[in-house]
């Protein structure tokens, strides 16, 4: 009888929660040679914006805001780092 082999999966994008994103764009960019896309910004909990209503439907009411930056890798993995503030 054979097993069936498990076969690496295709991905876009992962995300990271750290605790300082500024030190984690520094590493990840200066390490680990992953190219800035988007600097940090601020994502705030309100309706005005795509991100903003998505959030809000996914964490509820009350989650306030958080960090978020984008990375990418040589071979055009997606790197999303957020910091949780």
């Amino acid at each position: 009888m054979n097993t069936p082999q498990a076969y690496p999966k295709a991905f876009s994008h992962i995300g990271i929660t750290v605790p300082d994103i500024d030190a984690a764009v520094q590493f990840y960019t200066e390490v680990m040679g992953w190219y800035l896309v988007m600097a940090p910004s601020t994502v705030t909990e309100e309706t005005d914006t795509a991100i903003g209503q998505m959030c809000l439907d996914v964490f509820g009411p009350g989650w306030g805001h958080f960090q978020i930056a984008h990375l990418a890798t040589s071979d055009s993995i997606g790197i999303e780092l957020f910091e949780v503030v």
